[in-house]
């Protein structure tokens, strides 16, 4: 032992409370050029040679817990608090031999409650009750969430509603002119508002796509494209029902892009159908929208529109049903009154798919119905700009 090391061991000497282990690990923390090691072996050679000037080792392990819960670095803070004559790194070496000796042992927590949904121990009558109650708050609620009553300020003017679906926005074969000038125009004419159908974006990213039918614009830019759309509407939407197309991310992830955006703006959206009640003046007028439905006809496109008011899930004034990208607008007569079957059509007028298994060019269409505010009237257009025309002349503008 030189007598440098030794003049360092007489230096602390008043620190030396607990055992040569902890000693040792101090003189390491303060003269780190040693290893722990290093200083252990001349304490205990100091000890041999001056067993007078030793110091008593004392139990400090009486003081270490026998169960703690937090983090030994926690404990070891919490120790050198109470007996400050040991460094903190010194408390950790001393629970670590206590550790090893089995003198402590960690209990587990967690930072969360668990709070069990059912109650294992009640009865299955009394389960049966609380599961019966919830199952009609959700059927209540999603039932309510299709349906709104919707009221127009102007109470004395005709109201135009034109109906726009399957957009398809980053499709390289869309018209995306087209569609910009229809939402202006929309926009920017008096009493004129925009119920749009589903598919605003091609928006392919499932897992298996026929490699024709993407996009040349990734999904990521198509939903920026349609905030910069949905904004050309201004404050002229009334309602949005999803397609089949917007809902991908949902299937895939649980979120709904489409959803935060258009309620976000104050607009009522649904995933599948809404089925809305339009006063115009004193005149209630439903329209039931949705982007697509069973029964399906090529060969008769607005038939499922018919069979929809026939099922009797809505009795609708006018019917709107997306996705087949084939505009239809037809009159029906049910219970002695004129209503209306609508296929918007699309603005995607053709594409690779389509083109390959038959369909020919469609041009896009947007079509657009006239409510009356005095009486039951509904006149119906094939053409939005001829709508908008007759909408002015209708209100004198």
């Amino acid at each position: 032992m030189d007598k440098d090391a030794e003049a360092k061991v007489r230096r602390h000497i008043a620190k030396w409370t607990g055992t040569k282990v902890d000693y040792a690990w101090l003189l390491h923390d303060l003269y780190p050029e040693k290893s722990y090691g290093r200083w252990r072996n001349i304490i205990l050679a100091f000890s041999k040679k001056y067993p007078d000037d030793t110091p008593k080792e004392d139990s400090l392990y009486d003081v270490i817990p026998g169960e703690w819960s937090g983090s030994w670095a926690d404990l070891a803070r919490r120790l050198h608090k109470q007996r400050p004559e040991l460094t903190v790194n010194a408390w950790r070496k001393r629970i670590e031999v206590a550790r090893e000796r089995g003198a402590i042992t960690h209990i587990q927590t967690n930072n969360f409650t668990i709070q069990h949904l059912v109650d294992t121990s009640d009865t299955v009558e009394n389960l049966w009750e609380r599961v019966e109650s919830e199952s009609k708050k959700a059927i209540l609620g999603k039932e309510t969430s299709r349906w709104a009553d919707i009221s127009f300020n102007e109470t004395d003017k005709f109201i135009g509603i034109a109906f726009a679906s399957d957009q398809h926005i980053g499709n390289k074969f869309t018209d995306h002119e087209r569609m910009r000038e229809d939402a202006e125009l929309i926009a920017r004419t008096e009493n004129c508002y925009v119920i749009h159908a589903g598919d605003f974006i091609d928006n392919f990213v499932i897992d298996k796509p026929k490699p024709a039918m993407k996009a040349p614009i990734p999904p990521s830019t198509q939903w920026k494209l349609l905030d910069h759309y949905l904004s050309l509407f201004e404050d002229k939407m009334v309602g949005v029902v999803a397609g089949n197309h917007d809902l991908w991310n949902k299937g895939m992830t649980d979120y709904d892009p489409l959803e935060q955006k258009v309620k976000a703006l104050g607009v009522l959206y649904h995933e599948h159908e809404l089925n809305m009640r339009l006063w115009v003046g004193s005149v209630p007028y439903h329209i039931s929208v949705r982007h697509k439905r069973r029964g399906n006809s090529q060969l008769n496109p607005g038939r499922v529109i018919k069979k929809w008011y026939e099922d009797g899930d809505s009795e609708f004034d006018i019917g709107v049903i997306g996705h087949n990208h084939v505009p239809v607008v037809e009159s029906f007569t049910k219970h002695g009154l004129e209503r209306w079957a609508i296929r918007p059509g699309s603005y995607k007028v053709m594409d690779k798919f389509a083109e390959m298994i038959g369909f020919g060019t469609e041009k896009p269409s947007c079509p657009m119905a006239i409510l009356n505010p005095h009486t039951r009237e509904i006149q119906v257009f094939s053409d939005l700009r001829l709508g908008v025309r007759t909408l002015e002349v209708l209100n004198g503008e």
